[in-house]
């Protein structure tokens, strides 16, 4: 199967794409892709690699927002939510969410990218049942 691949093919998954309108698609895009498109160097995309044990963490940069807490793995810009797309229960419940309240938040003119990473902040920290977040450093 690996030989039927195209040149340049290889690394290519399905995200699921959340415009700043709500509306989302799944686009299958490659990781080179998604570091032109999002400025973020490799070593971020790795913190969403489902197959890798890395921390919880939400990494701010330049043109994005790498969010990797519990279930929910995103890269957040000032446009777009790019998800891998998983038919997860928890993940499609999260994006149904997401996606009525980025139009809401649109109603009241609030920008997209703050809209979703309160949402998941919101919906981790219920997920957990309330626990307190432990960081190397202490509770926070």
């Amino acid at each position: 199967m690996a030989s039927k691949l195209k040149k340049g093919m290889i690394g290519v998954k399905a995200w699921l794409v959340i415009s700043e309108s709500g509306q989302s698609f799944v686009e299958e895009v490659g990781k080179h892709s998604i570091m032109k498109r999002t400025g973020l160097p490799a070593r971020d995309l790795r913190a969403l690699d489902p197959v890798l044990s890395y921390p919880s963490s939400i990494l701010g940069r330049e043109r994005a927002i790498v969010v990797n807490l519990e279930h929910i793995r995103a890269i957040i810009t000032a446009t777009e939510v790019l998800m891998i797309n998983s038919n997860n229960p928890l993940i499609v419940q999260f994006v149904e969410d997401l996606q009525h309240r980025i139009a809401f938040g649109n109603a009241n003119a609030t920008p997209p990218q703050q809209v979703c990473l309160y949402f998941v902040i919101i919906s981790v920290f219920c997920s957990s049942g309330g626990k307190k977040i432990v960081h190397r450093s202490g509770f926070y």
